[in-house]
């Protein structure tokens, strides 16, 4: 009887952990995007714009709207906690210039809260890689959102893609030797009472390493105390 009420508790405890997990990764993956989202219709309501430029905005808020419900269906699955039957993980061939590109703009607002410049290389420029855009912009994007927590401001982070590839690099406080091999782990935090206070739960590189794994890519970190981190999906 005690070992049957010991296994009901230890399933209770993994379904609860699949839970948090699952909500942590929703709110994290919805935090920078909206960001976004809402400092576009700021503009719009604000600021007196072109027709051009207004449909530029409204075209970029439309378009990121169905990202993030693709991504949510996406993030189920990924989280092994609910089968929703609905995602498709179709990795296509993507032009890495337009990417890099693409990422640079959902950031924008995220970079200028604390005033950092990011640069973009790409190299051969007509370079292209096959892998699901939604999932992958969810883990650069997470590359960057830890750099720029790292990264003092007016500082610059760097957005990589190369044959062998795809790179953040910023020149930040870098993460303790004790601490690089756990920050894939899920809820591990290196400043536990900083993340807590910004709203992180310890997750973002958890999910970039589930991301690496289901399209057969290796995550790899390096990093220097007081020089910053590079972060690294090798193809």
């Amino acid at each position: 009887m005690t070992g049957k009420v010991r296994e009901q508790i230890e399933k209770l405890s993994s379904v609860n952990q699949a839970q948090r997990q699952l909500l942590g990764s929703l709110a994290h993956e919805l935090k920078t995007p909206m960001t976004a989202i809402i400092g576009y219709a700021d503009t719009l309501l604000t600021v007196r714009l072109s027709p051009k430029r207004q449909e530029i905005a409204l075209d970029y808020i439309r378009n990121e709207c169905r990202r993030l419900s693709r991504l949510s269906v996406k993030m189920l699955e990924l989280t092994g906690l609910y089968e929703t039957g609905e995602a498709e993980f179709v990795p296509v061939e993507v032009q890495m210039n337009q990417f890099l590109e693409d990422v640079k703009k959902l950031v924008t607002y995220r970079l200028q809260e604390k005033k950092i410049c990011l640069e973009i290389h790409c190299n051969p420029e007509e370079l292209r890689k096959t892998f699901d855009p939604d999932l992958m912009v969810s883990a650069v994007t997470n590359f960057i959102d830890n750099a720029v927590k790292a990264s003092d401001e007016n500082s610059k982070i760097v957005l990589e893609a190369t044959q062998n590839h795809l790179s953040v690099q910023d020149y930040g406080k870098g993460i303790p030797e004790e601490d690089l091999k756990r920050v894939t782990e899920a809820f591990y935090m290196v400043d536990k009472s900083r993340s807590r206070a910004k709203g992180s739960v310890g997750l973002g590189l958890a999910l970039c390493q589930k991301i690496a794994d289901i399209h057969g890519f290796q995550l790899e970190i390096t990093s220097h105390l007081g020089k910053g981190t590079i972060v690294s999906v090798l193809w």
